[in-house]
């Protein structure tokens, strides 16, 4: 009957397939090549339609080319809404007058659903209006009349009038939260609206693009909403709503506060990813834990979460017909009625925990589960998951290029495909066994087998877009699920709801909640902790996984085993044979050029040091001051990978702060290193930085140039060689600490380093002054090559002096520093004392990533960037 069967027995399967091809092609290509239009896929479809209705009298070749035109609509389909989503990430030009940092007071509509961290709240709003009169009392309501301008990101960002929901999105980030607020609320709040920006470096994410994706074009942040006015309903027309996402929102956020109020910190924390979808509420080492022991997945509202709401509810809507409600069970069976209630439990509960990707999917999948029960038709995992994934794409087809669908979706694959046989050969192995010890080893071994299949399947796809697995997940799933699933989520998502209905006993209901979720805690730290237990591989090419996909794909089929092993021979045989063959059809010298590079790693310094023939340093890595985001890595990291630098051979700190020390900590922990250089100096004396402790954990040699390293008659220290280059430290020295630095200011206390290669040179001062730069020029002799000079201190005022620049008459000036920085860097004194001596200036902020190489005689400069866009531009993105 199958063969029959124009798309064979699962119909969804090939259609979810060339959907998702089409989106791929498409965005592929890009907006600037033909896209198949709606009217395009609509005719495919009907001439697949009518092959098929045709084929009904066993035509094989009517099926065949039905299928095809099926297919091929599919795919014009999906390249089509692919387009329209790419459109509507086009921002209003208008809307750059805006981004310049100015405070103004606009009308917003606060949308679903916030990001909750430790030191903030994120909300997404949508702009409704701005205020043409910036001379108000902030904290008081405006008048309605002549005050606004209204926004329309549709049409024209300026117009006469509102005209239909605003879609210029933009992220407020908040420190303090003073009130409780919710979707659909309409604020009025100043703010100073900035770009978002990319780290325009090699291998880099393309943030802006992702951001504007998601309708976002702008960002703000604000240390409270005391200024934040909530505007009546009366007062707007046409925007902001109360309905089902905000009235979850509200209730979300107070079980929230139910949580932080009657649990201790960390399992708050954990309570709020676990529960309510607040997985950024957790503090990072946290999250770290949890992806260093394989249980990344546990923190995703899920089928696991939406699975045992909908059964809990089910069970008590079934006794509740059944004991109450007979005369219902006369007209419909109760098993299907109480599915049904269970179903739109799951949905309150999927709303309720933020909706996300991997939530939706399974509340898809329940609902098409519970619609096949009704129709008494076995359901199938795949069919249901190609349902799922047809109505998530359709809703957004850039879901496809983020790793939340693709590592949901990949578990069930994995799910699907080997469970079933691997649970059947075992179910072989325990039949001796008594039943009772039979039934917990079930438990536990079905774990196990669950968290190999799902991790099988998901562990490529976390090497590509994370660079690392947890070989831990193996074992620590195997406990971890079943605890979970018994002892976590079904006590803690009951003691919530009661807590929402007795807040007065809400600290003794939520009590035993507190302890089984300490017990978590401690156990995924014993798997994080294990030796061997996580593993950083760095880039994995796109081909690497393609193969891999295609030796589980071959697995998958239902074929003999010979024939199995033969196709993964062969396919182990060719990519063997590509890799052989890569270095004859692309050739290379091998040899690393003397280059160095100033990552653009914003408001700090991290610059590349190359030498030849195959020698690389990191001097300083950038990094947020409050430690808010890892620059290390998800930034330095990544563009190491990218420029082909997996191992190190020396890192250095020039001096203890954290815009240049916070992103080595990542580098340290990661990569291979071959020492570790530093002055020794912190705020606390010559005790070394918390680096040097990562790095003698690590058996990485430390060299504090203060108390080691071969001292000179002029106070210099020799570094040695980096491959071809020499590398000098000339400051400090201990006679500047002992007789002139004040024992404050490290930024005078800066390693300077001098790397030299033939009669190329290149000065990275830190973080240095005028004065300290005076006394290195008595102390070394510059003349006689040409140097690239990093411009110290981010291009302050106080440094770049113009004797260092007399003296250096550097071919290049690197100035390393952010966009819209509140500290002005680099300074207009600065500018100008390059411009006055025709110096060539090469800003991170303006150029992100500067590439300057020393080639037959001369340094040739490429940046990455001519200029920073302030706006997304669709097709500029991967």
């Amino acid at each position: 009957m199958s063969s029959r069967r124009v798309l064979g027995s699962r119909p969804l399967g090939p259609l979810a397939v060339a959907f998702a091809l089409g989106i791929a092609c498409a965005h592929h290509r890009g907006l600037d090549a033909a896209v198949p239009g709606l009217g395009t896929a609509a005719s495919l479809a009907a001439l697949g339609l009518g092959a098929a209705i045709g084929s009904r009298r066993s035509r094989i070749l009517l099926r065949r080319v039905a299928a095809v035109l099926l297919c091929l609509a599919a795919a014009s389909l999906g390249a089509s809404l692919w387009a329209r989503a790419e459109k509507k990430a086009v921002p209003p030009s208008s809307l750059a007058s805006l981004l310049d940092g100015t405070e103004r007071r606009y009308r917003v509509v606060l949308q679903p659903f916030p990001d909750v961290y430790p030191d903030k709240t994120i909300f997404p709003v949508t702009l409704m209006a701005v205020a043409e009169n910036t001379e108000a009392d902030p904290a008081a309501p405006l008048p309605e009349n002549g005050f606004f301008t209204s926004l329309d990101a549709r049409t024209n960002l300026f117009t006469t009038s509102f005209a239909g929901k605003p879609s210029v999105g933009v992220r407020v980030s908040v420190r303090r939260l003073l009130r409780a607020w919710k979707a659909g609320d309409v604020v009025e709040m100043p703010l100073k609206l900035r770009p978002l920006t990319n780290f325009e470096n090699p291998g880099r994410h393309d943030y802006m693009a992702e951001m504007a994706r998601r309708g976002f074009f702008a960002y703000a942040s604000t240390k409270s909403d005391i200024f934040w006015v909530r505007v009546p309903d009366n007062r707007v027309r046409g925007a902001g709503h109360d309905g089902v996402f905000g009235r979850m929102d509200a209730l979300r956020g107070h079980l929230r506060r139910i949580v932080t109020k009657n649990l201790t910190e960390p399992e708050a924390a954990l309570a709020q990813a676990l529960f309510l979808g607040y997985r950024r509420a957790m503090p990072r080492p946290m999250q770290d834990d949890f992806q260093k022991a394989g249980a990344a997945h546990l923190l995703a509202v899920s089928g696991l979460h939406v699975g045992l709401a909908a059964w809990a509810v089910f069970r008590l809507a079934q006794l509740f017909l059944r004991f109450l409600c007979p005369h219902v069970l006369l007209r419909i069976p109760d098993v299907h009625l109480a599915w049904w209630i269970g179903c739109a439990a799951a949905a309150v509960y999927a709303v309720l925990a933020g909706l996300a990707v991997p939530t939706q999917r399974a509340l898809i999948m329940l609902a098409t589960a519970t619609v096949a029960f009704a129709l008494y038709r076995r359901p199938d995992a795949l069919s249901l998951l190609s349902a799922a994934s047809l109505l998530i794409l359709w809703n957004d087809p850039n879901h496809l290029f983020r790793p939340s669908f693709q590592l949901s979706f990949a578990a069930v694959v994995g799910l699907a495909l080997f469970y079933p046989s691997w649970r059947d050969r075992a179910q072989k192995l325990v039949t001796h066994l008594p039943r009772r010890l039979r039934a917990l080893w079930r438990l536990f071994f079905d774990a196990f087998l669950a968290s190999a299949a799902a991790t099988l399947v998901v562990a490529p796809l976390t090497a590509y877009h994370f660079h690392s697995i947890s070989l831990a997940g193996f074992a620590a799933n195997t406990i971890l699920v079943p605890f979970m699933a018994l002892a976590v989520l079904p006590p803690g998502l009951a003691a919530l709801g009661l807590s929402a209905l007795l807040p007065f006993a809400a600290a003794w209901i939520l009590l035993p909640i507190q302890w089984a979720l300490r017990v978590l805690i401690w156990l995924i730290q014993i798997f994080a902790a294990l030796p061997y237990a996580f593993a950083h591989v760095g880039p994995v090419p796109l081909a690497a996984l393609v193969a891999v996909y295609a030796v589980f794909a071959l697995w998958a089929l239902s074929m003999p085993w010979s024939r199995k092993i033969w196709g993964t021979a062969a396919l182990a045989a060719l990519w063997a044979l590509s890799t052989v063959l890569r270095p004859a059809l692309f050739p290379s010298d091998g040899q690393r050029p003397f280059r160095i590079t100033a990552l653009d790693v914003g408001q700090g310094s991290a610059t590349v040091v190359e030498c030849p023939p195959d020698a690389a340093m990191l001097v300083d890595g950038g990094g947020f001051y409050n430690d808010s985001f890892d620059v290390g890595r998800y930034v330095v990291a990544p563009a190491l990978w990218a420029m082909g630098i997996r191992r190190l051979d020396a890192v250095v700190l020039s001096h203890d702060h954290p815009d240049h020390r916070n992103g080595l900590r990542f580098i340290l922990d990661t990569f291979p290193v071959g020492r570790y250089v530093e002055t020794g100096l912190t705020a606390r004396g010559l005790t070394g930085s918390v680096l040097s402790a990562v790095a003698a954990r690590r058996g990485i040699p430390i060299v504090h140039t203060l108390s080691k390293g071969r001292k000179c008659l002029n106070g210099t220290v020799d570094l040695g060689t980096l491959g071809a280059c020499r590398l000098r430290a000339l400051h400090p020295t201990s006679s500047f600490v002992h007789r002139s630095w004040n024992g404050k200011d490290l930024n005078e206390a800066s390693l300077v380093l001098a790397v030299t290669h033939e009669k190329a040179g290149a000065l990275l001062p830190g973080d240095i002054g005028q004065d300290t730069e005076e006394s290195l020029l008595s102390r070394w002799n510059f003349e006689g090559r040409h140097w690239v000079l990093v411009a110290s201190h981010h291009g302050s005022a106080t440094s770049t002096g113009e004797r260092l620049l007399e003296t250096l008459n550097p071919q290049a000036v690197l100035i390393s520093c952010g966009a819209g920085n509140p500290f002005g860097f680099p300074a207009p004194a600065v500018l100008q004392r390059l411009k006055d001596r025709r110096l060539a200036a090469f800003r991170t902020d303006l150029h992100g990533a500067v590439h300057v190489i020393w080639n037959n005689g001369r340094w040739t400069v490429t940046p990455t960037l001519s200029a920073r866009p302030r706006l997304y531009s669709p097709g500029s993105g991967p």
